[in-house]
C-alpha cells in the first residue's frame, strides 16, 4: 500500500489542500507524513481516507518499502 504522501501526490494535492478538503488540521497530515503518526480519531482518519479515495484501513497498513526492511 502507498503512503499517505504518495496517495496525496498522485492526486496532485498540496498538503494544505488535502487538509482543507478533509476538514482537518494541516498538523494531522504533517504528523502522519513526516513522523508516521496517524490521527487518533477514527472520524479524522475516515475524512482523510475519503479524500484520498481509499478505505481507512488501507491507510493504516505498513507501506511495502517498510515491510521489506522489517522482514530482512
Amino acid at each position: 500500500m502507498a503512503t499517505i504522501k504518495e496517495l496525496r501526490k498522485r492526486l496532485g494535492l498540496p498538503l494544505d489542500a488535502l487538509a482543507h478538503k478533509a476538514g482537518v488540521s494541516t498538523r494531522h497530515i504533517v504528523l502522519w507524513e513526516k513522523y508516521g503518526l496517524p490521527p487518533r480519531s477514527r472520524a479524522t482518519l475516515e475524512k482523510i481516507a475519503r479524500v484520498l479515495g481509499v478505505e481507512p484501513e488501507e491507510l493504516l497498513q505498513e507501506p511495502e518499502s517498510e515491510k521489506e526492511v522489517s522482514e530482512a
